[in-house]
């Protein structure tokens, strides 16, 4: 059984600034997504956010939910923004999940955990529009999941138009006093009735404070010791996300080397506001077994483990 250490280090200066746990909130990143589940004589690619997903047609139409729209708000936060539209005819449902590994077949309203987290937010917070076609109801959920079992959840619907981009905040509630350890987001243009033509705008989704500038707080402190945070999902095949946080401006190496200390990748080579960070580790090409992943900072070291599972 083969070992790796995961080695982060960094070094750390002064900040007031804090980034929000959800990847990609802001669809910033956008990336080619080939629809290679369809046996078709062209190979249809698409464009997606970074850790989102949407819903491929049942056949060899070009067709998928999700668009890149050349527009972002508020203004200045970025360049992009995510379109989510419906087209019944080709068997596209209009959804976006914030996460690359989950199923759009099953039941919409539980997505599978999604990205990690290691607090409590107190509402779920984005902009939007929405253009409903008949009588179509838009959908915002997010589920907080502690060991893989739902524990809270921030839940919006409503059919009325849209028309400029509007802040929406909706508070989170759980059933217990825990501390979720993950969290999922669906984003939907219907409740009930798939119904073509109706459009849902989405930009900078973020957890307790709307997205004012595109270095934003949330919870409106910065984090108050830097801290490894398990890693999601564990057991993992083959991708999966680290997460980790800062007190102050850092400049961050995060790096995956084997036991002779041979670096076999580097996950992160820049510098970072303070704030709470998620990386993603592609083990594709490395065999199953007990993975360790170390923080270090100055004389700080911080050790867990990860397990691949094939």
């Amino acid at each position: 059984m083969k070992k790796l250490a995961c080695v982060l280090t960094l070094a750390v200066a002064m900040a007031t600034t804090v980034n929000a746990q959800i990847p990609n909130g802001g669809f910033e990143t956008w990336e080619d997504y080939p629809d290679t589940g369809a046996e078709c004589q062209q190979l249809n690619v698409y464009q997606k956010p970074d850790l989102w997903v949407g819903s491929l047609p049942h056949g060899c139409e070009y067709s998928f939910s999700i668009e890149k729209i050349m527009e972002s708000y508020p203004a200045g936060t970025g360049q992009y923004s995510m379109r989510i539209h419906t087209d019944t005819a080709s068997g596209v449902s209009g959804v976006a999940s914030s996460y690359d590994g989950t199923d759009l077949v099953g039941d919409p309203w539980f997505p599978l955990p999604a990205f990690p987290i290691s607090y409590r937010p107190d509402a779920l917070c984005l902009y939007y529009k929405y253009f409903p076609a008949g009588n179509d109801t838009m959908g915002i959920v997010c589920r907080f999941y502690k060991n893989g079992i739902v524990m809270g959840y921030a839940w919006y619907a409503s059919p009325q138009t849209v028309s400029t981009w509007t802040p929406l905040t909706i508070p989170a509630s759980y059933d217990n006093s825990d501390t979720p350890d993950s969290a999922s987001i669906f984003l939907l243009c219907f409740t009930n009735v798939n119904i073509s033509n109706s459009v849902l705008y989405v930009d900078n989704v973020s957890f307790d404070s709307l997205v004012t500038t595109s270095e934003y707080s949330y919870r409106g402190t910065i984090p108050g010791k830097i801290k490894l945070g398990q890693n999601y999902p564990n057991p993992f095949n083959p991708t999966t996300t680290i997460s980790f946080t800062l007190p102050a401006k850092s400049v961050v190496l995060l790096k995956v080397l084997d036991l002779t200390g041979k670096v076999v990748a580097t996950l992160a080579s820049e510098e970072l506001s303070a704030g709470s960070y998620t990386r993603q580790w592609n083990a594709a090409s490395m065999p199953s077994g007990v993975y360790m992943c170390r923080l270090q900072t100055g004389k700080y070291t911080e050790t867990m483990e990860l397990m691949l599972l094939r």
